[in-house]
């Protein structure tokens, strides 16, 4: 029994260990990549930022606070209306200011 139990202890801790370091895979900001995408291919259009809103990403863990964000509402120069949230601060960004808008097909991120 008590080996049985000391497996379900060590399984029990892994997959702990492994869900809190994919939680800390979370970009911090549009500047800041994880290795993965180092060499894919990503899509860019440019646009205009016609809306900024602070948020917040929340965190998911009690010990831990959220995650200081910007709802960004961007027209694309094709003419189709987006909204992007992604860590970083409303103060960096303007109404007005021209924006690159990568995606990789599962994450759209907003830059200078």
């Amino acid at each position: 029994m008590k080996g049985n139990a000391g497996k379900a202890v060590l399984v029990a801790i892994v997959v702990a260990a492994a869900a809190v370091s994919g939680c800390a895979s979370t970009p911090r900001d549009a500047s800041t990549f994880g290795r993965g995408v180092a060499g894919e291919v990503q899509s860019v259009e440019w646009g205009t930022i016609q809306a900024l809103r602070a948020v917040a990403i929340e965190s998911g863990r009690r010990l831990t606070s959220d995650t200081a964000a910007v709802e960004f509402t961007v027209q694309l120069d094709s003419g189709k209306s987006i909204v992007v949230v992604q860590p970083g601060n409303v103060a960096d960004f303007r109404v007005g200011d021209r924006v690159r808008v990568t995606n990789d097909g599962s994450q759209t991120r907003v830059a200078r």
